[in-house]
């Protein structure tokens, strides 16, 4: 039995900051979605995938040029700075749509950009065995500051945008304490390799990788199905008030209650579900597309009327309460397990592009299916199931590239 470590304790406390600073401000960001309403956030969503595309060879650089221990100071300093900048312009002009537009945009790169360094340094602390034994407790830990955060929200902040900066810059600080407690082999990540090939080394990396390539693949459709089921969401929402102030506040509900479920999840079942030989990381990466086709199903009889026609709230709580705890729960834990194995470079640069400008493309693609299938003709209950053929690939697609990651159940 393996024992806890220091190292365990410090990286779950960091989780827990980088999550409660994340969902402090989440609830504010659905809103400013469901606001600008699923026809024009597509194009939001290209926003950010052109924006991820622009700062991940700034980043890459930026690496390079460092050394470990001082890769998250940079970067969330970086990301402290522009909470600054947006306390300043909420105050001046509290009611710009321009500045809550901007907002929506920057979050989506301060959230994925916070998570995915986060597991970077994560993943060069622990090998594959000690990764599924705790993975799942220090995702634990993010589960309850991220919890803690909906809770902030949903009883004394909802209507407090300025506050919640204050808090989110205060975590974010803490974030950056705990995680100069972790231990880990420290590497200058400088050489002889020329300032073009430093700055586009991610991509090199997924040439030669056949790994990298194929969770390449798997994060694209996985975001372009949870971004089409994120737009079905904010329809239901949409429906039932068109208050900004309730809408954040259901967000905040959703926000303080996933968690929760999250962290049970967590603590029970992911270090069975990826140490056990006959689950492992081959059923949580095909699980994924089963449920997907439940949740597409589920909106589908939602909006013919046939299930849960009176309750969309009901409904809304539902996904939110099985589809996030998954991911975070069992599919992300998996999926940094895999990393592990990979090298140091590579978890500092590729898996931060998967994080990042993959995922976001994924996001983009998704809004794009959404809002393609409805200009076709489509009604919103039969859209949802002219998009489950893709759910059913990724069932296949998970199944097929956990044959090289998962030796345990590959027989």
């Amino acid at each position: 039995m393996l024992s806890i470590s220091k190292n365990t304790i410090y990286s779950g406390l960091f989780f827990f900051f980088v999550l409660n600073s994340i969902f402090v401000l989440r609830p504010f960001r659905n809103t400013i979605a469901a606001d600008i309403g699923t026809a024009d956030l597509t194009f939001f969503l290209f926003l950010v995938v052109l924006v991820m595309l622009l700062v991940n060879p700034i980043y890459s650089f930026i690496v390079s040029k460092s050394s470990q221990k001082n890769i998250v100071p940079y970067i969330y300093g970086f990301f402290i700075l522009n909470l600054l900048v947006f306390l300043s312009l909420n105050s001046y002009f509290p009611n710009s749509s321009a500045v809550k537009a901007t907002f929506y945009v920057w979050y989506n790169v301060f959230n994925f950009f916070l998570v995915a360094i986060f597991w970077a340094m994560t993943v060069n602390s622990f090998n594959l065995e000690r990764a599924k034994v705790f993975f799942g407790l220090i995702s634990a830990c993010g589960s309850l500051g991220a919890s803690f955060g909906g809770l902030l929200v949903s009883n004394y902040l909802y209507d407090k945008e300025n506050l919640s900066l204050v808090v989110t810059i205060i975590s974010i600080l803490l974030a950056i304490y705990f995680s100069s407690r972790v231990e880990r082999q420290e590497q200058v990540f400088k050489g002889d390799s020329s300032t073009f090939k430093q700055v586009f080394e991610q991509f090199t990396q997924i040439k030669e990788n056949p790994l990298i390539r194929n969770f390449i693949f798997y994060a694209f459709i996985w975001t372009c199905l949870s971004t089409a089921l994120w737009f079905f969401q904010l329809e239901i929402i949409n429906n039932f008030t068109n208050d900004s102030a309730v809408k954040t506040q259901i967000f905040g509900r959703a926000d303080s209650m996933v968690p929760i479920i999250t962290l049970a999840t967590q603590l029970l079942l992911t270090s069975y579900f990826l140490s056990s030989k006959y689950l492992g990381i081959r059923f949580v990466l095909t699980m994924y597309g089963v449920l997907f086709t439940v949740a597409f199903l589920g909106v589908s009889g939602y909006f013919s009327e046939y299930l849960l026609s009176a309750s969309g709230i009901t409904l809304f709580l539902i996904l939110q309460g099985t589809m996030r705890p998954f991911e975070y729960g069992l599919n992300k834990p998996a999926r940094e397990a895999v990393f592990t194995t990979l090298s140091t470079k590579e978890k500092y640069k590729s898996t931060v592009f998967i994080d990042t400008f993959t995922n976001r493309f994924g996001d983009a693609t998704g809004g794009l299916l959404f809002n393609s299938l409805l200009s076709f003709g489509l009604l919103l209950y039969a859209a949802p199931l002219a998009i489950i053929p893709l759910a059913i690939f990724l069932i296949n697609l998970g199944w097929s590239i956990s044959k090289d990651i998962d030796p345990v159940n590959s027989k």
